[in-house]
């Protein structure tokens, strides 16, 4: 058991984890960045001139607020990061109005959420949006959106839910492991892949139509609902 025990470790390793980290840090910067719905900050080191901003206390987190209400006066932030947070939040456009209250004209805003994912931290997870979704509400708010993209495919998807299943699920320390190493294997799988999709020129829908999350990067315009 002993010489298992590192693969083991290695299969309890988040699949698709580093993609968003990755993604984030892509637009690292020194502006002043408002970090919202930091958690542990992993972000600090790609945005040293940020506010970490949570719900509750925590690593790097400088304000203790509601994303809903942010204390903060207008045009306060060169940049907002908003990560795995907008399905938590009870009232999305509210939020996405204090957002765009709080960054100033031409500001910048990077935000990853998940779609094609199971329910977690319940009873604080409230919805998944689509790109039309995300569109409608952060044009809503004041913001033109510059690129939202799936962070994963088919496989990669289905890998991560299929891991979810291992971690969220009551089972056999077999069963456990089981579906930790089926879906690194998927995952392992479709990374290799990745790239000889989406070519065929009959295809309804460009890129994937199932996917575990999107990036989504927006400008604020000064033209919103408030």
């Amino acid at each position: 058991m002993m010489l298992l025990r590192p693969i083991l470790s290695r299969l309890e390793t988040k699949v698709g984890k580093h993609v968003i980290r990755r993604e984030v840090e892509a637009f690292a910067n020194n502006r002043q960045t408002l970090d919202l719905g930091c958690g542990r900050s992993p972000n600090a080191g790609a945005f040293p001139n940020r506010v970490g901003m949570d719900i509750e206390p925590g690593r790097g987190v400088h304000v203790i607020a509601d994303a809903h209400y942010l204390p903060f006066a207008a045009n306060s932030f060169q940049q907002i990061v908003c990560s795995e947070v907008l399905e938590h939040l009870a009232d999305p456009a509210q939020a996405a109005r204090e957002m765009g209250r709080v960054v100033n004209d031409g500001g910048q805003l990077f935000l990853t959420t998940p779609f094609v994912y199971p329910v977690h931290e319940a009873p604080y997870d409230y919805q998944r949006f689509t790109v039309y979704g995300l569109t409608r509400l952060f044009d809503l708010a004041g913001f033109q959106i510059r690129q939202i993209k799936p962070l994963f495919d088919e496989e990669q998807t289905l890998a991560i839910l299929i891991q979810r299943i291992a971690f969220q699920r009551q089972d056999s320390r077999l069963r456990h492991y089981f579906y930790l190493l089926l879906a690194h294997l998927i995952y392992g799988l479709a990374a290799e892949a990745k790239g000889q999709r989406y070519q065929h020129v009959n295809r309804r829908v460009a890129g994937p139509f199932m996917t575990a999350g999107y990036l989504l990067v927006a400008q604020k315009t000064g033209n919103g609902e408030h």
